[in-house]
Formats: structure tokens, C-alpha cells, sequence
């Protein structure tokens, strides 16, 4: 069957149509953003979007693909603003409250590879090696 713009009748079926995709749109959006797991899923498609980050790179075709990322995260984004705006909200603080935690591990494990000094992973208070003898012709000097 074909679209007829000039008949009232598939005019009607075809605004029935798009009011039935966006409420599937807008159920959509609201269901992922209900829980933890699928906003920590929505802030990962946003972020591989690039939608936080300038899409200048210098090389115009990079970029063009850069903003057509873009164009699609903003969509995305624009449907949350509109369905579910303190979803958005919620979504931005758990996603902070990831990236501290991220970043306190990864400094817990730089700080353990950098000090191990004893076996337990902790920094020896003498040092990694307190049993050294200096002989450097710095014998009468006093280390603290």
C-alpha cells in the first residue's frame, strides 16, 4: 500500500503512526534511565558519542565523523532533557561518584607499586631496605 499525502485517511494513519514511536521513544528512554545499570549504559553511549568533548581534531573528515557521533548523542540526550531530566541528573552524580572511585583505585594501585617496600604492601618506615650500609666516604653523616 502507498503513502497519500492528498488522502485524509493515510494522512491519519500516518500521524497515528508517529504518535505511537514516540511514546515507544519516550518508553524507552524512561525505562533505561529507571535503574543504575542502565543509566551507567546511557552515560557510556553518551560519552562514546563524544557529546562532552569537542569534536575539533584539525582534520576535517575525522571531524565530520566526530559530529555525526555527536549529532547522535545529542539526540539521545535531548530525549532524556525531554522524557526524564532528573534522570539526567541522578545519572550525572553516579557517574561522578564512578570516576572518584575510579580514580581513588587507580591511585591505590600506582601508590602500592610505587611503595612496596614491605610485605604486606605497605612503606617500611626505615626505607625499602633499612640494613643498607653507607659507603660513600659519607660514614659520619647522620640519616634520618
Amino acid at each position: 500500500m502507498t503513502y497519500n499525502a492528498g488522502e485524509r485517511k493515510d494522512v491519519r494513519k500516518a500521524e497515528k503512526a508517529a504518535r505511537i514511536a514516540a511514546r515507544d521513544d519516550r518508553d524507552a528512554i524512561v525505562r533505561i534511565m529507571s535503574d543504575t545499570f542502565g543509566r551507567a549504559w546511557m552515560w557510556r553511549k553518551l560519552e562514546a558519542a563524544r557529546i562532552f568533548a569537542d569534536p575539533f581534531t584539525g582534520d576535517a573528515l575525522v571531524e565530520a565523523f566526530n559530529k555525526g557521533y555527536r549529532s547522535f548523542g545529542m539526540n539521545l540526550l535531548s530525549d532524556i532533557m525531554l522524557h526524564c531530566p532528573q534522570m539526567y541528573l541522578k545519572m550525572t552524580e553516579e557517574a561522578n561518584v564512578r570516576r572518584i572511585n575510579d580514580d581513588n583505585d587507580n591511585d591505590s594501585a600506582a601508590g602500592s607499586a610505587e611503595h612496596s617496600g614491605s610485605e604486606n604492601g605497605r612503606r617500611d618506615v626505615e626505607g625499602p631496605d633499612s640494613t643498607a650500609d653507607v659507603t660513600d666516604g659519607d660514614e659520619d653523616r647522620t640519616y634520618n
